[in-house]
């Protein structure tokens, strides 16, 4: 009965579709599986670069301009030490950024260090309650060693000409270093808490490394690659399951197969007619008077 119903066109063409519906979802869980690799992979280089031992910043970040932009996989969670004197002339505010539950500004000093300048990130400052710019504690004077954990650059432009009171949208090597005019890493980094020029402000705290790449859980993306593979053999099952709801049916509905809910009917009382009606029935996909 059940390959009766599925010869129907209408059946034909949802076979169709639910065989499309299938290669469609074998795609998304194909790629949640490389989704997934990328991801172990990810968060793998960032354990290891948050695990390597303390380095100067040149064995770490280019120079702007002097080879490819460090990539986050490589670089992020680098453990530098510098020394340098802070330039508070040229620091600046990133607006927009949030710690916790507070929204306010990263402060970003330049440390002039013998061979360019290091982008360091002082720490963080609560928006005002009345709205307006803070006014961060000046860093330390004089020749100061931090220790400090390295950020990839931010490449979106960071729109100092248009803001006012020493403010950015990012933390752009690029755009500092021609405003600069001096060398400057290709990067950023954060002081450790305790460092000198951290005073006043609130630290950023270290990462939290059980996914530090952050998105999605490791074992999300897994359940993510079940999901599209189930959701691909429902659909597959899909015109089986319904030939064979609707194909009892008929059978109950002519007669040929006794009704659970029903008395059941004599199978000598089941007529030529009714069986014809049944047969056409299967073969057009609904039921003939």
């Amino acid at each position: 009965m059940v390959l009766k119903v599925l010869r129907q066109p209408r059946y034909a063409a949802l076979g169709v579709l639910m065989a499309i519906v299938a290669i469609v979802c074998v795609g998304a869980g194909t790629w949640q599986i490389a989704r997934f690799q990328q991801k172990v992979h990810e968060n793998d280089d960032l354990r290891a670069n948050a695990r390597a031992a303390t380095v100067a910043p040149n064995e770490v970040l280019p120079l702007v301009g002097r080879g490819a932009i460090p990539s986050q996989g490589r670089v992020e969670f680098r453990t530098i030490r510098a020394t340098g004197t802070y330039d508070p002339t040229a620091q600046s505010l990133v607006r927009s950024r949030t710690l916790g539950d507070e929204n306010g500004f990263l402060v970003v000093t330049p440390l002039r260090t013998a061979d360019a300048v290091l982008l360091v990130v002082r720490g963080f400052v609560a928006l005002p309650a009345s709205g307006g710019v803070p006014t961060p504690q000046a860093p330390p004077t004089g020749e100061v060693t931090v220790l400090a954990r390295v950020q990839a650059p931010e490449t979106r432009p960071d729109s100092a000409a248009k803001l006012a009171a020493h403010q950015v949208e990012s933390i752009n090597p690029a755009e500092q270093a021609e405003r600069l005019g001096t060398p400057v890493y290709n990067g950023y980094v954060e002081l450790e808490a305790h460092q000198p020029g951290t005073a006043g402000l609130q630290a950023i705290g270290k990462p939290d490394l059980s996914n530090p790449a952050g998105g999605a859980l490791e074992p999300q993306h897994f359940a993510y690659v079940i999901q599209w593979y189930l959701f691909a053999v429902l659909a597959l099952a899909a015109p089986f399951a319904m030939a064979r709801a609707e194909g009892k049916q008929r059978a109950r509905e002519f007669g040929l197969e006794p009704d659970s809910t029903a008395p059941s009917p004599d199978a000598a009382e089941v007529t030529d007619d009714q069986r014809r009606a049944a047969k056409l029935a299967d073969r057009y996909g609904r039921p003939v008077v």
